[in-house]
């Protein structure tokens, strides 16, 4: 079976159920949206009330819980589907540009930002309303140097980080 998921695509991450959770960039569609494993739209952020919503930045997936960090306004986005009552929740966040979230806990990790913030590794913890920073690195390689070209993967509590020559992952991890 195949099947669209749209144009677009930032990132498209598999959850526990094998539903596809899909975070698009500045086209049609924007936001996020959640598939079935047969291809039919399962959930959309249209309508979430998710403040600021254009481009995906970073998508996470734990279990059957997503969490993104969506462009303009950055906030902190937890969906859970299975609670129809209230499946999105949304803190306020100042880290800008992540490109990948890890979150533990109360505990909530940002990879990447703007310009000389694109190394970045922001630690954060959750409060009832937003996400309160508690400390700012920077994210280097074994030997020292930056990452230069890298894909970075946000699962759960762990943000994964592959810099080129695309061999070997490094893993960053809340749980520890």
């Amino acid at each position: 079976m195949s099947f669209s998921v749209g144009d677009a695509i930032e990132h498209l991450l598999v959850d526990e159920a094998g539903h596809i959770r899909v975070g698009h960039f500045d086209e049609n569609p924007v936001g996020i949206r959640c598939w079935s494993p047969a291809g039919h739209i399962y959930w959309t952020s249209d309508g979430a009330s998710i403040p600021g919503l254009f481009d995906c930045y970073a998508l996470n997936v734990s279990g059957s819980t997503a969490w993104a960090c969506p462009d303009t306004d950055f906030p902190l986005v937890e969906i859970r589907l299975k609670r129809p009552d209230r499946p999105v929740r949304v803190w306020a966040n100042r880290v800008r540009g992540a490109k990948a979230v890890a979150v533990h806990g109360e505990r909530v990790a940002f990879y990447g930002g703007y310009g000389e913030e694109r190394h970045r590794l922001a630690h954060g913890e959750l409060t009832e309303t937003s996400v309160e920073p508690t400390d700012v690195g920077l994210l280097t390689l074994p030997d020292g140097p930056f990452p230069g070209r890298r894909r970075v993967v946000g699962r759960g509590s762990r943000i994964y980080v592959q810099a080129e020559p695309f061999t070997a992952w490094g893993v960053l991890d809340l749980s520890n």
